[in-house]
Formats: structure tokens, sequence, C-alpha cells
């Protein structure tokens, strides 16, 4: 998709006009409903065999005010279990991120949030992320990859924990420099050049799933036999008007 805007816009065309004709306002939802013109539910197919569950659009609700990602055990995509993504219908660039979300306790489970952009929309893989794994919900997993280069294995200390209350994740993304952050308080960042950091503008990408457990990163995921459910009580971007004058 990059080389084919490119090729459209012109050899002349700078950095600015590029994201400026792809990418996204700022924007603030507080989940009054499911807004379909700006969301889109992930429904009938999984991430591959890291996971255990198949994205199904019922397993993303709007409850009591907040956003409700669930994971079930209805089948979906030939998986035993359902599980939720909620991403944007565009991309979006440089800028602050936030999430105010109460994250699962639970083996085998993942609350995560992505800034991604790959082979699917016909891009190189550059992804901006961070999880709460429910095996230690007072830890906090953080990453990026560059063009398909991954820089992961992060994991910050909460000092609480992630699934008795809402508390705010987010990052701010910079040419230069992911500032990653925790109720407002930048908890690592990461510095380079444009070689070194993600640079595409990415879908927002709400998550909750349970893991194969062909792995001990998340734990063997047991259902209880009962629905679980992450909750999100906004979303905020604020878009960084100063790239697109650079």
């Amino acid at each position: 998709m990059v080389a084919g805007l490119l090729v459209v816009l012109g050899a002349s065309a700078t950095k600015a006009d590029f994201l400026l004709r792809r990418a996204g306002g700022s924007f603030e939802d507080r989940f009054t409903s499911i807004d379909q013109t700006h969301w889109q539910r992930g429904d009938g197919w999984s991430n591959g065999t890291y996971m255990g569950c198949g994205w199904n659009a019922r397993n993303v609700a709007v409850q009591n005010g907040r956003l409700a990602l669930s994971i079930t055990d209805q089948p979906s995509a030939q998986e035993r279990f359902s599980c939720a993504e909620y991403r944007t219908q565009r991309p979006y660039g440089y800028g602050t991120y936030a999430v105010n979300l109460k994250a699962v306790r639970g083996d085998g489970v993942m609350t995560t949030v992505s800034h991604y952009t790959g082979p699917p929309f016909g891009d190189p893989w550059d992804e901006i992320t961070f999880g709460i794994a429910g095996k230690d919900t007072t830890k906090l997993e953080i990453g990026y990859v560059v063009r398909g280069v991954g820089r992961r294995d992060i994991v910050i200390d909460l000092g609480f924990d992630a699934a008795k209350e809402f508390h705010t994740y987010g990052f701010e993304a910079k040419a230069n420099r992911i500032a990653w952050t925790v109720d407002g308080r930048v908890v690592h960042t990461a510095e380079g050049g444009l070689n070194d950091l993600p640079q595409s503008p990415g879908w927002f990408y709400l998550k909750f799933w349970n893991g194969s457990g062909q792995s001990s990163w998340l734990k063997p995921f047991k259902y209880s036999g009962r629905p679980l459910t992450a909750e999100i009580a906004w979303v905020r971007y604020e878009e960084d008007t100063s790239a697109l004058s650079n």
C-alpha cells in the first residue's frame, strides 16, 4: 500500500503529504455504542497457531458505557473458543495514544493494544504494542516491530494489579522516539532514527484473546465455564500535527 500510494502521489510527494492523505486525525471514543463508521469487529478468522480462539463479532459489545471484549466457549474460525478484536477503520500516524482499561486475571489470556500495519494492508510489518498477560496482571509487556524485525521481551512492573481497577495505558509515537506510559507516567522509551523505529501509519487494535497452550509464555488456558471479559472505558488519540509540517 505504501508503494502504491507513493506512485499515485508522485515521486515529489513529501512525507507530510503522504501522512496527511493517509492517516486519520485526533479522536476520542467513550463507547456509548458500537460505531461501525469508525471501528470494525474482527470476525471469522484467527491470528495464527499461537492463538486458541477465533475472532467473533459477537464477542465485542458495549455494556454499561464500556467496551466489553470477551472470550467464550463458542467455536470460531475452526478454533474451540471465540475471542474479541476491535480495530479502527482507518490508520493513524504520529501522536499520543491512550486506553483506559481493566484487564483480566487468568492463565492463558492476554489483553493487548496495538498500532499495526503489515502485509494485510499491503505494507511491511510495523507495530507498536503493549499487553497484560492474565497469568500476572501486575506486569505490562511492551514491544515494537520495524519492517518485520521484532524488538520485544520488555516487561514493566506496574506496582498494582491491572485486573482490579481501571488504569490508563498508552504511548507517544514520534519519528525518533516511542514513550510508553502508565497513568501518564513514562515507563519505557525507545529512541532511534528512521530505520530503527516504526514509521508507518497504523490501524489501532484493541484485543482480548487466549493462547493455544503450546508455549509457556501465557500458561495453558482452561475455560472456567463462563465468559471472561476485559473492559475498556475510553480510547483517545491526539495527532502530532507538528509531524505534518516536517
